[in-house]
């Protein structure tokens, strides 16, 4: 059985999961759209490194805020973890 603070830790844990992929569907469908109009056929040979480099940067910025937003919701779970008290603290009765 958990306690309160480690349920709502938990909590967090899966609403930064749930927020991050949210956030990386809509910049994936973004993206897509995005290399859609890129207009492949009327591209020069030398216009594709630059095209796949700016591909990628896009790519991997959008996976670090995907973990930027998932560190900030669990971190916030964190700090309302701490400020929650426990429904049955352990007592000694004698």
């Amino acid at each position: 059985m958990l306690s309160r603070p480690q349920r709502i830790r938990r909590g967090f844990h899966r609403l930064g999961l749930f927020l991050a992929a949210i956030l990386l569907t809509i910049g994936l469908v973004l993206m897509a759209f995005d290399v859609a109009d890129l207009n492949v056929w009327h591209l020069r040979r030398e216009d594709f490194p630059t095209a796949s480099i700016d591909i990628g940067l896009g790519a991997l910025s959008l996976v670090f805020a995907c973990l930027a937003l998932w560190a900030t919701v669990r971190g916030l779970g964190w700090v309302v973890s701490k400020f929650v008290i426990d429904e049955h603290p352990i007592t000694d009765s004698i």
